[in-house]
């Protein structure tokens, strides 16, 4: 069986290879150019080149997604969330305008960390399991997840229209830091709550997510934007209520980056496939 996922996933061209999946690159524009996602920018020079220009994110090239699609065996093709996201509508344009029956789509209703997890469990029962068995074992575990966002520049969710520009403009000023959510099935980014500082920011995640039964039976990831003394406080924070379980940080990608901004973070929890180890 074939797998196929994006950028989306934070995976590297490296890891794709040791999985033997095929990765798509999301693409990001600055100024006139576009740049294929962790393929041709990492984020250290995307962060120093969007200080003087705004970039704007797209979902992978058509021309990639047709190529990947060309060899007929058996294909499972996990994309990053619908709605956050233009890839999954397009994978399906593609599907529906060239009739194409060895492919499946599965929406992952997530990205980053879980959608990373999602990936890698596909790769592990690839060899065991049906597709129908396989796709049944992802939705369980999208039955209990959740994503945390953290900004630190208002003006990136503001100009992707996830933040109302007054908002935007009131949290700058106030020194308030706002939590975005993503949560399974949604396909934008609801305000979740506000924090004074980051630490209390952490707190109420945290809090919330010990009200969910989070425990050692799910993953958590932390992912930041060139923002390691945040991801340190968050994981400090998660191994302290959470010490059972598996805590893994994670660097966002450019395309990533776009979205919520340099220094921005996110917390993130998925429920595990109890039969397989990761």
């Amino acid at each position: 069986m074939k797998i196929i996922t994006d950028t989306g996933t934070l995976l590297k061209q490296e890891a794709s290879k040791e999985l033997n999946i095929t990765l798509l690159p999301l693409q990001v524009a600055i100024g006139s150019k576009n740049y294929r996602d962790a393929f041709e920018l990492d984020s250290e020079t995307f962060v120093q080149m969007i200080k003087t220009d705004i970039p704007v994110s797209s979902q992978p090239a058509i021309g990639e997604v047709m190529e990947a699609y060309e060899d007929v065996q058996e294909t499972l093709h996990i994309t990053m969330t619908k709605g956050l996201s233009a890839t999954y509508n397009s994978a399906y344009g593609i599907i529906d305008a060239e009739g194409i029956k060895h492919v499946r789509l599965f929406n992952s209703k997530t990205l980053a960390g879980p959608q990373q997890y999602l990936v890698k469990l596909a790769v592990k029962l690839r060899d065991t399991h049906t597709m129908d068995e396989i796709i049944e074992k992802m939705e369980s575990c999208l039955r209990e997840c959740q994503s945390f966002l953290i900004p630190q520049d208002f003006d990136y969710l503001r100009r992707g229209g996830r933040l109302s520009p007054i908002a935007a403009t009131l949290s700058g000023v106030l020194k308030i830091k706002p939590i975005v959510t993503q949560t399974e099935g949604s396909e934008v980014l609801e305000k979740f709550a506000v924090a004074r500082t980051l630490s209390n920011a952490f707190d109420k995640i945290v809090q919330h997510m010990v009200t969910r039964g989070v425990n050692e039976n799910h993953r958590i990831f932390i992912s930041h934007a060139l923002n390691q003394p945040a991801a340190d406080l968050a994981l400090s924070k998660m191994k302290e209520q959470f010490p059972n379980s598996v805590v893994e940080v994670l660097e966002l990608t450019p395309v990533m980056i776009t979205q919520g901004g340099p220094g921005c973070l996110a917390v993130q929890y998925i429920l595990q496939d109890k039969e397989t180890v990761i």
